[in-house]
């Protein structure tokens, strides 16, 4: 696995573990998005669940570890940041559409579908759809287009009617780690 490279709570778990949550938030300051499993805030099925094949869960976690805890360690975590470092832009592009920051291959979502943008001189994300076809929603709410909406740990964000994804802050997503340690 690459540095900084990490595909599900299951790896993001295993690097806290080792780091501790001060590092961690050293290392990891940028929102993070969770999807396939079932919120935790909110009780709604996020996506569809898969198999983790190549980790036995018995050699992380103690016998006690609830069965419950493994489609959150199966999720998909993507990282709210900028795919181009030296970019003087302070969006963040969603969409189908490979040139994005980040990609979502999903036929229900639009080319370019929204950007995320961090509120200046603030630790606030907002969101911002940018006229898709199939609409950008928080907590089921659609978006207006080209209206910044201010977003809060655990929101739930759809983009289209098949792609959901859970916001968390660098803290908050530290927090859910620190009760799945």
């Amino acid at each position: 696995m690459e540095e900084g490279h990490h595909e599900t709570v299951l790896d993001y778990l295993k690097v806290f573990i080792g780091l501790g949550v001060k590092q961690f938030l050293e290392t990891y300051n940028y929102p993070f998005l969770v999807e396939n499993y079932l919120a935790p805030s909110s009780k709604i099925k996020l996506g569809r669940v898969e198999t983790i094949s190549e980790f036995d869960l018995d050699d992380i976690f103690p016998p006690s570890s609830k069965e419950e805890d493994e489609p959150i360690l199966q999720a998909r975590v993507i990282t709210l940041e900028k795919r181009e470092v030296d970019s003087s832009e302070r969006m963040i592009f969603v969409g189908r559409s490979t040139n994005n920051d980040i990609v979502l291959a999903n036929k229900m979502v639009s080319k370019l579908h929204a950007y995320f943008c961090q509120l200046p001189g603030s630790g606030v994300m907002q969101l911002v759809d940018m006229t898709s076809t199939n609409g950008t929603f928080v907590n089921g709410t659609r978006l207006a287009p080209s209206v910044k909406s201010s977003l809060e740990d655990e929101d739930v964000i759809s983009f289209g009617p098949e792609t959901k994804l859970e916001f968390f802050s660098p803290a908050s997503f530290c927090q859910l780690l620190q009760k799945l340690a």
